[in-house]
Formats: C-alpha cells, structure tokens, sequence
C-alpha cells in the first residue's frame, strides 16, 4: 500500500470527521468559521496553507499533530529544560547552550549579579534560568570588530 503524504492525510481526516458527523463542507465551514473555499482547499491538500487554519481544523476534529522520526514514531525526545526554559523576554534559550535552573534565593547568574543588582541599571526579576558558564566554541567572536584607533586620539569613553 502507498504511503499517503501528510498534506493529503489532512484533507482525509477532515473528510472522515465530517461524514461521521454526517456535516456538509458547508455546515463545517460554518462551525469551524472558515470560508467553505478554504475548507475545501485544505481537503484537497495542506500544502499552502496556514499550520494555524491546519490545527485549528484538526482540533475541531478531535487531532492533532506530532512530529514522527523516521522509524515511524512518535518524538518525544524533550527534556524538562527544552519545554520550560525561557530567558527574560520569553524566548528559548540557544540549542547549543547548556541552560540550567538557578537555585532560589541564591547569589546567581553572576551576570544578573553584577549587572543589575549591584549595577546602576533597574533591578529586573532574578531569573529561573541560566546558559552561564559554558565554553564558548572556538572562532565565536560576540559584537563588532572595534574601530581602529585615530592617531593621538585619547579614550573613548572618558569617566
């Protein structure tokens, strides 16, 4: 037997949930809120189309989606730190830092520390999580290169 791609699985299961629910495309596309041209387009095939309008059509239906490796299963390689940790601004941290989570009440990150607790800046929250202390992989240079010096030019940043 062949193998159904993904974008068509979609159309497929919509189909499916619609005929046990004895629905039209039309009565469909009312409930779910969407065009009855846009549901139609989706049964046809997913490509093209918004993952969002695709969950929510799938979550109408009972399904979801699930990434499968390529023994056919299901991932679920996810540690506890990939789906909790956050920096300050809600983004994940970088796949390639070791983040841990800083102990309560405790003198860490030295950054947050030095920088915003015996700094001048405002005091944000001490953070839940932390990248410090990893070994920053070789040929990484962070910021610009710095402009060469003027001939008898003083400091830059005099205090």
């Amino acid at each position: 037997m062949a193998t159904v791609p993904f974008h068509e699985q979609v159309g497929l299961v919509l189909r499916a949930t619609r005929r046990e629910l004895g629905m039209s495309q039309r009565a469909f596309a009312e409930a779910a809120g969407v065009p009855k041209s846009t549901l139609a387009r989706v049964e046809r095939s997913a490509l093209g189309c918004s993952l969002e309008l695709v969950l929510d059509l799938l979550g109408r239906t009972g399904h979801s989606l699930g990434v499968v490796g390529a023994d056919g299963e299901l991932v679920t390689r996810w540690t506890p730190t990939d789906l909790r940790a956050r920096d300050r601004s809600d983004r994940r941290f970088p796949a390639h830092r070791e983040v841990r989570e800083v102990p309560r009440m405790a003198n860490e990150p030295l950054w947050w520390v030095l920088h915003e607790f015996l700094g001048t800046g405002r005091c944000g929250p001490q953070p839940r999580w932390t990248a410090e202390g990893f070994a920053i992989p070789p040929g990484t240079r962070f910021g610009r290169e710095p402009r060469p010096r003027e001939p008898g030019e003083g400091l830059r940043w005099p205090y």
